[in-house]
């Protein structure tokens, strides 16, 4: 009986180590163990991952290509925005504006409303020194002190300006019209039609020009007392008046010193027909002595003012 059960336990054991091998006497036929799914998921060749490698390296140059393009973009148009509204010299048209709301407005200044204000103001003034240059491209092209601005250097078109113009100063001028009155809008509409389309022509036509353009200078503080008091007055005349005078002398020593420039440009100026200089200096110091009664005036105002 026990040699049997012994002889068949011999039997089971040849039959087994046939099917599965023997791996201490026959390594080479053992079977391997069958990697799972998550092994084989989890583990892709190098081969399989460097096509999706490739890939996202090209995109992510291809995105950072294009950040900086988009960037370079901007910045190019934002300088050319920033040369045509003249923005240090519109800065100014802003404080005098600032100027005329804060003495306008008495005891209490409306915070909001000087801001909107100023903003609007800006807003104009970009649109008419962007107008002037647009009609003034060959012009400024003659120029020394002009032919490198955008329109005669050819970094923008004509087209896109006169549209940055147009939409900028449409803006400003519903903005005061909307958070000021209808007055501080109509005075900001009117000066940018006087400067860019009668003033900017007049400058191949006639020395008179130098008037007007000091008018188009005085505005400003007149728009920012109407703004704050909705009205206009003989006290809301005296700073637009001393700007009116101050601008004078500056534009004639500016034209005297610019002359040959000027002249080169196609603009008319008092001082090319005055090579001594003495009339040019007669009218910028007459203008100064009309400051001296404005000044009194102004005096007298602000003590009763204050």
């Amino acid at each position: 009986m026990w040699r049997g059960g012994a002889t068949a336990a011999s039997a089971a054991r040849a039959l087994r180590s046939r099917m599965l091998g023997d791996p201490i006497h026959q390594p080479s036929t053992a079977i391997l163990p069958i990697p799972s799914a998550r092994a084989a998921c989890s583990a892709p060749s190098a081969a399989s991952t460097a096509p999706i490698v490739a890939e996202a390296a090209a995109a992510s140059v291809a995105v950072s290509s294009g950040a900086r393009s988009a960037s370079d973009v901007l910045r190019h148009y934002g300088s050319c925005y920033w040369e045509l509204s003249k923005a240090r010299l519109s800065a100014l048209v802003v404080a005098t504006s600032g100027a005329g709301y804060v003495l306008g407005s008495g005891s209490i200044v409306d915070i909001a409303g000087l801001c909107y204000t100023c903003t609007g103001t800006m807003m104009v003034a970009a649109s008419a020194n962007t107008l002037n240059q647009v009609f003034e491209i060959k012009n400024d092209a003659k120029m020394k002190r002009t032919m490198l601005r955008p329109l005669p250097s050819g970094r923008i078109s004509p087209v896109h300006a006169a549209m940055w113009a147009t939409t900028v100063g449409t803006a400003g001028t519903a903005l005061l019209a909307c958070k000021a009155n209808d007055l501080a809008a109509g005075l900001a509409a009117s000066n940018l039609i006087l400067y860019a389309f009668v003033y900017t022509p007049l400058k191949q036509i006639h020395p008179v020009n130098t008037w007007v353009g000091a008018v188009v200078g005085a505005i400003p503080p007149l728009l920012g007392w109407a703004a704050a008091a909705s009205e206009l007055s003989l006290n809301s005349m005296i700073l637009p008046a001393a700007l009116y005078f101050w601008q004078l002398p500056h534009f004639m020593a500016l034209a005297y010193l610019c002359r040959a420039d000027y002249l080169a440009g196609g603009y008319r100026m008092l001082s090319f027909a005055d090579p001594t200089g003495k009339r040019t200096a007669w009218v910028s110091l007459r203008n100064c002595l009309y400051m001296l009664p404005l000044g009194l005036f102004a005096y007298n105002f602000s003590k009763h003012r204050f």
